[in-house]
């Protein structure tokens, strides 16, 4: 099925935000729809946050020359969590390297390299947001760091073979995809693991309700 897309760029200022909340609220839990823009509308978010408390999620595609933001629903009866949030961005971009190496096995580089950039903006906010808000509140309350200093280091090592992973697929060099691939999927996977059986449920257990869904605020409102 086709991605509604809502181009921002070719709507009337009055009736941008109208519009995007008429898309918004045409969908059903688990659907989404993609926002492209020619800045980063951080306010559009804030508006979202205030106006749709739990009901959607916040993705960044792309962010540069122009900006595209998937706007997903989520069930609002569903608890707003860290673990919540967080492992349901991790099986997002799976979905998008799984997509970024199908591609490369038809040889479609120039596909590939698309749906990999996107794979690469939303981790690496991923990582930004655990660095900059997650790692530091989980410290707070607990008073140590905990398993948040083998996060910071392989975190490391997975921006270090996206970097090398964007370098192959540049060169349209299948077979140099390979060991930044396998580098990358080895530490990813066992980093998502104990961020999901580990981190996270140690974090939503130390704060409150409430500064769960203020975790998820910050993180989501990163700038782009």
């Amino acid at each position: 099925m086709t991605q509604t897309l809502v181009d921002a760029r070719t709507l009337p200022p009055p009736v941008r935000h109208p519009r995007i909340f008429e898309t918004f609220d045409a969908l059903s839990p688990g659907e989404s729809f993609v926002l492209v823009n020619d800045h980063y509308p951080l306010p559009l978010l804030y508006q979202f946050q205030a106006e749709r408390p739990d009901q959607f999620d916040w993705s960044v595609l792309e962010a540069g020359r122009q900006f595209r933001i998937e706007i997903h629903k989520r069930d609002a009866r569903e608890p707003r969590g860290v673990g919540e949030y967080l492992t349901w961005d991790h099986r997002r971009l799976d979905a998008l390297w799984d997509a970024t190496k199908g591609l490369v096995r038809l040889g479609s580089f120039d596909q590939a390299s698309e749906r990999f950039a996107e794979f690469h903006c939303g981790l690496s906010r991923h990582i930004d947001a655990e660095e900059h808000v997650l790692f530091p509140a989980f410290e707070r309350h607990a008073g140590h760091p905990g398993p948040v200093e083998v996060m910071r280091m392989e975190h490391v090592q997975i921006r270090k073979a996206m970097h090398e992973i964007a370098q192959t697929l540049a060169a349209c060099d299948a077979a140099e995809v390979g060991a930044p691939s396998d580098m990358l999927e080895t530490v990813l996977g066992a980093h998502n693991g104990k961020e999901e059986h580990v981190l996270y449920p140690m974090v939503d257990r130390v704060v409150t309700a409430a500064e769960r869904a203020e975790l998820v605020r910050k993180m989501q409102a990163l700038p782009a």
